[in-house]
């Protein structure tokens, strides 16, 4: 709702007003244009916006000029206001001829002229002179408030909860920073942006991270200390138990008895006066399992100055005569364990044609069958049985019993299948008794005797 509006002065006519009084129709223009309910939006690039706010120079060239200086012609200047204030007639037009002016289509309904409208409703503004702007003069700076601006982002939690703690701070305080928006082309410095803006790091942040920088450092300090502390122990125990202080002064050697002595003598040789510490316990163990007669080998250290070694042998089961005339003794696999010059008496002898198999080497599949056989003797017929005979071509096994003749009993056992019932038929017959028995043949169901 508009305030009341002020009369025009009775002494001047309604067409002509003084320079403080404005037309009604640009009173309306000016409401219009600055009311609440209209709310404009405006092209600030626009020249006439700049001349209506006075930040441009009304005397520039060019065709902004001329539009300026065709709107200033089509209004009225001081002087000429003066002039038509002394020519203005001392007579006022009367009411009648307004009245019939103002009503000409007759419908009884007086609409009020643009001078009665001056003359009704008139506001009195008093106009302020602008000043004009020169055109070099630097532009004006807008400030636009933040608001839209993207949030900082952390990869650190820690450093990215005080970034929040802060800003939460901040947006309770009510403080808000800004943008400053200048020409690109100024040659002015730049307002530097406010020390509580967002966009600029915390001291207590600064400080929280270089306290943060300092612990990490210390830490790392702390560990390369403990590191290093740990390798100089390490290589000082190294240093004292590889002296000589705990050397190898004692060498125990247990379960040899046909290991090869000049072997066990090298490597008890090699072990004395070693660090007890640095004894290469691996290699003692391989150079003693590569002696036939040794089956396993195991070297221990006992600190401080004393190495055990506990070997395990082959047993030896038979033995044969090769074509060399050298005996040579085999364990239940056929592995030669050893090459001797005279019958060996504590074995059973193998009769037949045999290989001359060197020390080490397996004989062959027909021997690893004489000491299977050999092993499953029972009680009664090993102590009774003189020599086991094999065919190294066949396989074929026989043995020699005891019966009071020269000659004794001969057994035939056939081959190394179900040599288990084949011993028990052999034991039933020798629990009947081999008087005046020559021969038995147990490798089938049908035990057959020939008697002599």
């Amino acid at each position: 709702m508009s305030e009341p509006k002020p009369p025009a002065p009775d002494h001047l006519p309604d067409h002509v007003l003084p320079d403080h009084v404005l037309p009604d129709h640009v009173l309306e223009e000016l409401l219009d244009a600055f009311s609440e309910e209209s709310a404009p939006q405006y092209n600030f690039d626009d020249p006439s916006i700049d001349r209506l706010l006075g930040i441009t120079d009304e005397h520039a060239s060019g065709d902004d000029g001329a539009e300026r200086e065709a709107d200033h012609d089509d209004e009225p200047d001081d002087d000429d206001v003066a002039d038509d204030l002394d020519d203005e007639p001392d007579d006022e037009p009367d009411d009648d001829n307004d009245d019939d002016d103002g009503d000409d289509d007759g419908d009884g309904d007086d609409e009020p002229t643009a001078g009665d409208a001056a003359g009704a409703d008139q506001v009195v503004l008093p106009l302020v002179p602008v000043a004009p702007v020169d055109s070099a003069a630097p532009r004006r700076t807008i400030v636009i408030a933040e608001d839209d601006r993207p949030d900082s982002v952390y990869l650190d939690e820690d450093k990215e909860k005080a970034f929040h703690e802060r800003r939460e701070s901040l947006d309770e305080s009510g403080e808000r920073s800004t943008i400053v928006i200048a020409d690109l082309d100024e040659a002015g410095p730049t307002e530097p942006a406010p020390a509580g803006s967002r966009g600029g790091l915390d001291p207590r942040i600064r400080a929280r991270r270089i306290s943060v920088r300092r612990a990490e450092g210390r830490r790392r300090l702390v560990w390369a200390g403990i590191g290093i502390g740990v390798v100089l122990l390490a290589i000082g125990a190294v240093a004292v138990f590889a002296s000589s202080i705990f050397d190898v002064r004692e060498v125990t050697v247990q379960g040899a008895v046909y290991t090869d002595a000049d072997v066990l003598e090298g490597v008890i040789a090699d072990l004395r006066g070693e660090p007890v510490l640095l004894v290469d316990t691996d290699a003692a163990e391989q150079r003693l399992e590569a002696v036939p007669w040794v089956e396993r080998a195991h070297v221990a250290t006992d600190f401080p100055h004393r190495v055990v070694i506990d070997i395990r042998e082959r047993r030896p089961i038979a033995a044969f005569q090769g074509g060399d005339q050298q005996f040579r003794i085999i364990d239940v696999q056929g592995r030669v364990l050893d090459v001797i010059a005279g019958q060996p008496t504590d074995y059973l002898l193998i009769t037949g044609s045999h290989p001359d198999t060197a020390r080490g080497q397996f004989a062959g599949a027909p021997y690893a069958d004489v000491a299977e056989l050999v092993l499953s003797l029972p009680v009664e017929v090993r102590s009774i049985t003189r020599t086991v005979g094999v065919d190294a071509s066949t396989g074929t096994l026989t043995l020699v019993l005891e019966n009071g003749e020269p000659d004794g009993v001969l057994v035939r056992v056939g081959d190394s299948k179900n040599i288990d019932e084949k011993l028990a038929r052999l034991l039933n017959r020798v629990r009947k008794g081999l008087t005046d028995v020559c021969q038995l043949d147990v490798s089938t169901a049908d035990a057959g005797a020939v008697p002599c």
